[in-house]
């Protein structure tokens, strides 16, 4: 009877596994997708905090996953909703986008996340507000000949400030403040060869609706004392 039972329990074992493989054929391998994991009115700016907070991951079949959805929460990190989100809506390409200054929010773009080091920005931080846009005023080293500061970019959108620790009056004056900006990958690129190369780095919050484009702007060591 022992061993009858035995041959009873490895057939069985075997069926049932049998089993897992087929349905586990029909509807394909599971992969990551990301889900809302709380109500989130639309328009809302998903700033790295929010993500883990208001995002999760879930692991679903490959044939039932939805056309565009997100697969890391990285990538919703800069992005609106578009729609409201009810807790256990997926979230992809077409519950998210970007907010395009003086215009209403589009679908997601290849627009770049930057993380930037600046100088000043825990000073005026309550000024600062994720969503807000910047201008970039980068200052040149001396050893790359006469020194000045220029407008390096105007109107970009800050996603996220962190404060590092204030060094204000220190002689190299070292960044404050991590930055977390959108832009295009042509400013990207700028603004990776100012974090490598400038003296500092400093962003200056714009007034809501002031979408002014100045031309260019540039005061040089030289010049202040004229």
């Amino acid at each position: 009877m022992l061993g009858l039972s035995a041959i009873c329990a490895g057939l069985a074992a075997s069926s049932v596994d049998r089993y897992a493989d087929d349905v586990a054929a029909q509807i394909g391998p599971l992969q990551p997708v990301i889900v809302a994991a709380r109500d989130l009115p639309r328009d809302t700016l998903i700033t790295p905090a929010l993500a883990r907070a208001g995002f999760a991951e879930r692991r679903v079949p490959l044939r039932f996953s939805p056309p565009g959805v997100l697969h890391d929460l990285r990538e919703a990190v800069g992005y609106r909703t578009l729609t409201a989100l009810r807790a256990g809506d997926y979230v992809g390409d077409a519950q998210l986008g970007a907010q395009r200054p003086g215009r209403p929010p589009s679908r997601r773009t290849s627009a770049r996340l930057v993380e930037l080091s600046v100088t000043g920005a825990g000073s005026i931080a309550s000024a600062l507000r994720p969503g807000g846009l910047v201008d970039v005023l980068v200052t040149t080293d001396t050893q790359s000949g006469a020194p000045r500061t220029y407008l390096a970019l105007q109107r970009v959108e800050l996603i996220d400030l962190r404060e590092t620790g204030s060094t204000a009056g220190s002689a190299d004056r070292e960044a404050d403040a991590t930055a977390t900006l959108r832009t295009t990958l042509r400013q990207a690129v700028t603004l990776t060869a100012a974090q490598n190369f400038a003296r500092e780095v400093r962003i200056v919050p714009r007034a809501r609706g002031d979408l002014r484009r100045l031309g260019p702007t540039s005061v040089s060591a030289a010049s202040l004392g004229r």
